[in-house]
């Protein structure tokens, strides 16, 4: 991903407030794979004298020297704060009256949805509403949105922004599907085992904040179930706030491996896989933590950047597990 600021050079301007009910500041925006449905804008806090609005969603980090265009809205009313989800579809049946969609990059007019090339890196996506000091722009339905960008500059009172991102994993060889790391904890496998097999272990050793309690007895065997209580606001990334969901145990093996995906009863599971395997070691067990996404399916690879877990998260939930281990021993 290139380090470039699209709105460097920009005339300078106010910043005001736009937030979604559908993607968040900094998250991962769903690939596109045919659904080019734009998100729900609001916006708030313009600056006095705002006659108009424009909303562009731009790309910087598109391979093609100018970045890329995904959608441009002109002569939004200055009376209007929100365009609902899909208000992008083409139809204009979603924008307020005097408001028009110009011909994106790909000269449709419409939205596009994020679909950066396959093993490209991240892209970042710049969703800015513009306040503007005229009612109308004066531009013509079938310019493009870089001259829409170029008659903006010259009557902008504020901007806001919303930034997200997109990544297209590779088709090569490169490509991983899976993530493992491992850390020699100096305790028995049985001790090690007994804190993955009690559902308030794995509260115990969460490293992302968002497990807040478990219910259930401890797993003895493949196909066990226990809930876990989550708080996804502790990342800051989506507006999921707090849910339940299910552990499923999919492998079973007494002392040597234990793993399990996760089912939540408001969508379709994703069918991720986490674990754990424990083999005996000089100074205690080499304990290697994994998570696998090879086997999700092609709505979840659309809509989610895998890994949603990083390796980083993986080295940190190990420590902790070592420290929960040495705890429950003393």
């Amino acid at each position: 991903m290139s380090a470039n600021d699209p709105l460097a050079r920009l005339p300078e301007a106010a910043s005001f407030t736009v937030t979604s009910t559908t993607i968040a500041e900094g998250a991962a925006l769903p690939l596109s794979e045919g659904k080019d449905v734009s998100p729900q804008l609001s916006w708030s806090g313009a600056p006095e004298g705002t006659k108009s609005y424009a909303v562009t969603v731009y790309d910087p980090d598109a391979p093609t020297g100018s970045g890329f265009w995904h959608w441009a809205v002109a002569d939004i009313p200055a009376t209007v704060t929100e365009l609902p989800e899909n208000a992008g579809d083409g139809t204009g049946a979603g924008l307020p009256e005097g408001a028009f969609t110009l011909p994106n990059d790909a000269r449709v007019t419409r939205y596009l949805g994020a679909a950066p090339p396959a093993g490209h890196g991240q892209h970042r996506y710049f969703f800015v509403v513009h306040a503007l000091d005229v009612e109308s722009l004066g531009v013509p339905a079938d310019a493009t949105p870089a001259f829409l960008g170029f008659t903006i500059s010259s009557h902008i009172l504020g901007r806001a922004i919303l930034t997200a991102t997109a990544e297209t994993p590779g088709d090569g060889p490169e490509r991983t599907e899976r993530i493992e790391v491992s850390r020699l904890i100096p305790a028995p496998a049985e001790a090690v085992f007994a804190v993955l097999t009690d559902p308030k272990g794995h509260v115990d050793i969460d490293a992302s904040g968002m497990l807040l309690d478990a219910e259930g007895d401890p797993v003895r065997r493949a196909g066990d179930r226990f809930v876990v209580h989550m708080d996804r606001e502790a990342l800051g990334d989506r507006p999921l706030g707090k849910y339940d969901v299910e552990v499923v145990i999919t492998e079973f093996a007494p002392g040597k491996e234990i793993a399990w995906t996760v089912e939540s009863a408001t969508r379709t599971p994703v069918r991720h896989i986490y674990g754990y395997r424990l083999e005996p070691a000089d100074g205690g067990t080499l304990v290697t933590s994994y998570y696998d996404w090879s086997e999700i399916s092609p709505e979840w690879k659309g809509r989610l950047v895998f890994p949603v877990v990083p390796e980083s998260a993986l080295k940190s939930t190990l420590g902790i597990l070592e420290r929960t281990v040495r705890r429950r021993a003393a």
